[in-house]
């Protein structure tokens, strides 16, 4: 079974906007929340990173830790922040949805 391709001017079933109207496909989504997403995540990623270095050096250094106690305490903070991605999607699928999802954590983090 075969169905037509969806027109510009048609509403996104199951879609609405921020305002809670029906979503139209030409004014919803794209590029502009693509760009969005893909920069939030860059950003994510490189502030995950840059404190993953900086910690090693600040345990070892400041702490006074040793490097395998310095170590472990950094694998536990990634695994942390790449298993919270979970809880993040479980809540985006079951609450509030993907995007309003990535603004509220984003604003989170940046604060």
């Amino acid at each position: 079974m075969s169905t037509l391709p969806q027109t510009q001017d048609q509403t996104i079933q199951d879609a609405w906007d921020y305002k809670g109207n029906p979503a139209e496909r030409s004014k919803t989504g794209g590029w502009t929340s693509s760009a969005m997403i893909l920069g939030v995540e860059a950003c994510e990623r490189l502030t995950t990173m840059g404190i993953a270095v900086n910690l090693v050096t600040y345990l070892t250094g400041t702490m006074h830790l040793g490097n395998a106690s310095s170590a472990n305490i950094v694998t536990n903070f990634m695994g942390t922040c790449f298993m919270l991605c979970l809880l993040g999607g479980f809540v985006a699928d079951t609450f509030i949805g993907r995007y309003l999802t990535i603004a509220i954590f984003a604003t989170v983090e940046a604060i």
